[in-house]
């Protein structure tokens, strides 16, 4: 079912830019009921893909003549209002998203005696919006909403003798920039005076009234993403170098701990740490914040206590986080493991073609004396075009040919166990046990010139699993390391970088094997 907004902001459309164009024998008119039609209707609406906030409303109409006035008529007429805002932003603090509000008519006579009439109208509004998150992990207003607006109308009259003649058809483009504000509490957002576009290209308004309809849900659905990014840990972790449990401390004993924001794919955001606290005001931790990364000195009790940490808050461009490191050793193998798989670069374009793959995987393994909780996330982000040359007039000009977009993201978690063996003296290997079980669902988007979108699903698992972990054994009770792997000339015409890290830190109490 269509929700209320996409009626309204339809209804809207069509009062202050209706359709102005006409059969051969009158008005063209969307029929009602009681009108000489028979009258079918196809609603549908879904969410945004995983990773993303909007929801896309669809309604199809068919009118089909059954009154001798209206025989031989039919009418389909398609509307779809979209838009999808990503959840998280990107390390840098972008802020992405995209639309479409498209409303099409198709219109067939067919006269008794042979002769009729057919019209294709389209009306489309494609719309890419930009902002920037701030170091406090608020949207920096306004936002940018890149409006592509594009009328086409074509058609043909056929006389009784079956000849078939072609009117001169429409193709209007323009492109207008619409600015909006994100508020704070999920108050509907307000509008900037909007630039660009040539008056003198005609549809000059109707750009406008489409624009505003995307932007003002476009803002809708950016304060729902910066309601969940702002979120503990929902877009962004602090990581501690050293990891938890892997450092003992005496009663009264000082560390450094390095503290960084970090998104859930592993990269480094620029942010502030605040309200660093000890546990119950239990021991010191200093200083109480700072720019990301930071360096904190925790100050153990002075008495012995069950768990001695300190917790510390962070804001950033791409999210909030919350974390507490621990001190301590425990009996069996403790810390963490990390590992991140990027596919990265490979964008590129030329004048009939534009394409960008980018994928990434990162799984986290935090451990305390020997079991813990693995946490795997990936995202995948596809997209190409392809445009064509076509004759225009006395020369020629490039036209869009066909698109495809694959989105999806994915996190899941499962119980871990670690295992240490040593299959020859001085060497190490780590086993670590875990297995995620849900899967995901990716979307994938496929449009032609001439044909509606087309949207379908594919599966999506959190891989490549977790490689592994071997070493030289020169502190039985302290394994660490870390392994890098860069191959270049991935993807398509080799743009492309894979790049895999693989970190660890594991400790235990003093033991000789």
């Amino acid at each position: 079912m269509l929700r209320a907004s996409a009626f309204t902001a339809v209804g809207l459309f069509f009062f202050v830019s209706p359709i102005h164009s006409r059969a051969a024998n009158g008005p063209i008119r969307i029929p009602g009921p009681g009108q000489g039609y028979q009258i079918t209707k196809n609603e549908s609406s879904r969410p945004a893909p995983s990773g993303y906030e909007g929801r896309t409303d669809t309604s199809t109409l068919t009118a089909v003549g059954n009154t001798p006035a209206t025989m031989g008529k039919r009418i389909v007429a398609r509307f779809e209002l979209g838009n999808q805002v990503k959840t998280c932003p990107a390390a840098d603090g972008t802020a992405e998203g995209k639309g479409v509000f498209s409303m099409s008519l198709d219109y067939t006579d067919r006269l008794a005696n042979g002769g009729g009439s057919t019209l294709h109208i389209e009306m489309k509004a494609d719309g890419k919006y930009k902002g920037q998150v701030g170091d406090d992990a608020w949207m920096m207003n306004p936002v940018n909403g890149e409006i592509d607006y594009t009328y086409t109308q074509t058609g043909t009259l056929r006389d009784p003798s079956g000849a078939i003649a072609t009117p001169a058809g429409s193709n209007i483009t323009q492109h207008i920039t619409i600015p909006f504000s994100v508020s704070r509490d999920l108050t509907p957002p307000s509008l900037g005076a909007f630039s660009g576009g040539d008056p003198t290209q005609g549809k000059y308004a109707e750009a406008f009234g489409a624009g505003t309809a995307l932007v003002y849900w476009a803002g809708v659905y950016y304060s729902v993403a910066q309601t969940k990014w702002r979120q503990d840990n929902t877009c962004v972790n602090a990581e501690f170098t050293p990891s938890s449990y892997t450092v003992r401390l005496v009663p009264g004993a000082t560390t450094r701990v390095n503290a960084e924001v970090k998104t859930k794919t592993g990269e480094r955001v620029k942010g502030m740490f605040i309200n660093a606290r000890a546990r119950s005001n239990v021991g010191t931790v200093s200083p109480s914040g700072g720019a990301s990364p930071v360096a904190f000195t925790f100050t153990a009790p002075t008495q012995r206590v069950t768990n001695a940490s300190f917790t510390v808050n962070a804001t950033s461009r791409a999210g909030v986080a919350s974390e507490e490191w621990f001190a301590g050793l425990g009996t069996d193998w403790s810390g963490r493991i990390s590992f991140t798989y990027t596919n990265s670069g490979d964008q590129g374009g030329d004048e009939l073609l534009t394409w960008s793959n980018s994928s990434s995987t990162r799984i986290t393994v935090d451990l305390k004396n020997g079991k813990g909780t693995a946490i795997g996330y990936t995202e995948v982000h596809n997209m190409g075009e392809h445009r064509q040359r076509a004759f225009r007039g006395s020369g020629t000009t490039i036209i869009f040919q066909s698109s495809d977009t694959l989105d999806g993201t994915l996190e899941d978690s499962s119980p871990a166990d670690v295992e240490v063996i040593n299959p020859r003296p001085g060497t190490y290997v780590v086993s670590v046990m875990y297995e995620f079980n849900r899967e995901g669902k990716s979307q994938t988007q496929m449009c032609t010139r001439n044909n509606p979108c087309t949207e379908s699903e594919q599966r999506l698992i959190i891989t490549p699993p977790l490689p592994g972990i071997d070493g030289k054994l020169d502190d039985p009770n302290h394994l660490r390391g870390t392994k890098t792997d860069v191959k270049p000339g991935a993807g398509y015409r080799g743009a492309g970088t894979v790049t895999s890290i693989l970190t660890w830190d594991l400790a235990r109490e003093g033991s000789t094997r």
